[in-house]
C-alpha cells in the first residue's frame, strides 16, 4: 500500500521532530509500537490515539476498567502497561478516543494548562469552543490541512502513533518503522521544544476531567511504575517476591509487583509506594491471582512482609492482571472495597 509522506513546517524555535503514522489495522499498529519499544524504549516520546467504537456502541463509559477494555479491543494490550498517560476520552462531536504520550496530554490536560497560564501557543487553545483533535496536532507543528487529514482519519477508526524526538536520526528510523509496519500515512514536522516540554509535563499528573473543559475522561491510568517488572530493578534491593503473611500471621502470597509512584517522592526521595500487588492461589502458576492491596495496609518492614487484612477478605478483592494498565475506576474500586479513602482524597 502507498505511503503518502508529508514534512511540515513550524514557526519559532524548533529543535525537535515528530513523525505521526496512521494504520488502518490496530494489529499493525501494534507491531509498529512494539518495534518502536525496541528501537527507542523512552514512552514518553510516544503518543497513541484510536477511536472506541465499542464503548461508543454499548454506551457504557462508566464502567470499571474501560482503558483495559479498549486495549484488548484495539488489539493494543501487549504494550498498553508500557505507553504513558493512557486515558479513556469522551470528545464531543468527534467520539471516544483512546489517547496516551504527550499528544494524549495535549487534550486531557488542555484545562490545567490553561488555568496555570502554561497553555500552548496556538491562541485557538485559549477558545473552550473551538477544542478540536486537529489543534492538538497543530500543536507539535502540523499544518491545518494535514491536521484536519489526520481529525477526519481518526474519527474514521484509524490508530495514530506518534514519536516525538530531538534528533533526525530517530525521526527517520522512525519512519522506516512504520512504513515496515504497513503505515497507510506517515507525515512529519518540526515541533517548538517549549510546546513539547509543557505537554510532556502533563504526562506526570494525573488524567482527570477537568472543570471548564468539554472533554470528560471516562477512564484513565494513573502514572505509577510497576517496580519489579523493571528490567533494572535489581531484585536483591526490593522486597519483590518475599513472603506474604495475613493479618493474623498466616503465610498468604508472595510479592508480584510493587506499584510507585515516581510524581510524589517519599521523605527519603524515593518514588511513594501506592500498591502492593500479592500473587496467590493457582497451580503451576495457571490460576493466579494478583490482589493490589493499597500500601497503607501493608507493612513492607517486616518479614515477612505482614497485611492489615484477613484472609478471607482478601480471597474476595479485584484483581488484575500483572503488568497491564491499572485505571483510575479499578483504583476507586480497591478503595471502597478496603473502605480506605484513595490516596490522592488524603
Amino acid at each position: 500500500m502507498a505511503v503518502a509522506l508529508n514534512h511540515s513546517g513550524h514557526d519559532g524555535p524548533v529543535t525537535l521532530q515528530t513523525v505521526i503514522g496512521l494504520f488502518d489495522d490496530h494489529i499493525d499498529a501494534e507491531q509498529a509500537l512494539i518495534a518502536i519499544r525496541k528501537a527507542t524504549g523512552n514512552p514518553e516520546q510516544v503518543s497513541l490515539i484510536v477511536r472506541d467504537r465499542a464503548a461508543e456502541e454499548r454506551g457504557a463509559l462508566d464502567e470499571g476498567g474501560a482503558v483495559a477494555r479498549v486495549l484488548v479491543a484495539t488489539a493494543l494490550d501487549a504494550v498498553g502497561g508500557w505507553l504513558q498517560g493512557l486515558a479513556s476520552l469522551i470528545v464531543p462531536r468527534h467520539g471516544t478516543f483512546l489517547v496516551a504520550g504527550p499528544i494524549g496530554a495535549a487534550l486531557t490536560g488542555l484545562s490545567d494548562a490553561r488555568a496555570t497560564g502554561d497553555s500552548p501557543g496556538s491562541d485557538a487553545w485559549a477558545d473552550p469552543g473551538a477544542l478540536k483533535l486537529n489543534l492538538a496536532i497543530q500543536e507539535f507543528g502540523f499544518d491545518t490541512d494535514e491536521a484536519e487529514y489526520i481529525e477526519r482519519r481518526l474519527e474514521a477508526g484509524v490508530a495514530l502513533i506518534a514519536v516525538t524526538s530531538r534528533d533526525s536520526g530517530s525521526a527517520q528510523q522512525t519512519q522506516r518503522l512504520f512504513a515496515e509496519n504497513s503505515a497507510v500515512h506517515i507525515g512529519r514536522a518540526n515541533t517548538d521544544a517549549q510546546i513539547a516540554s509543557q505537554l510532556t509535563a502533563l504526562l506526570a499528573r494525573t488524567a482527570r476531567s477537568f472543570a471548564g473543559s468539554d472533554i470528560v475522561v471516562a477512564d484513565a491510568v494513573a502514572p505509577l511504575r510497576h517496580l519489579c517488572a523493571e528490567i533494572d530493578a535489581d531484585p536483591s534491593d526490593t522486597p519483590c517476591g518475599a513472603l506474604v503473611v495475613d493479618a493474623q500471621g498466616e503465610e498468604f502470597g508472595a510479592i508480584g509487583d510493587i506499584l510507585v509512584d515516581p510524581a510524589t517522592p517519599a521523605a527519603d526521595g524515593t518514588p511513594t509506594v501506592r500498591y502492593v500487588v500479592v500473587t496467590f492461589g493457582g497451580v503451576f502458576g495457571l490460576g493466579r491471582r494478583h490482589v493490589p492491596i493499597p500500601a497503607t495496609l501493608v507493612d513492607l518492614k517486616q518479614e515477612p512482609v505482614r497485611l492489615a487484612v484477613n484472609r478471607a477478605a482478601l480471597e474476595s478483592a479485584p484483581s488484575v492482571s500483572l503488568g497491564q494498565p491499572f485505571s483510575r475506576h479499578e483504583e476507586q474500586e480497591l478503595c471502597g472495597y478496603f473502605d480506605i479513602p484513595c490516596y490522592w482524597e488524603e
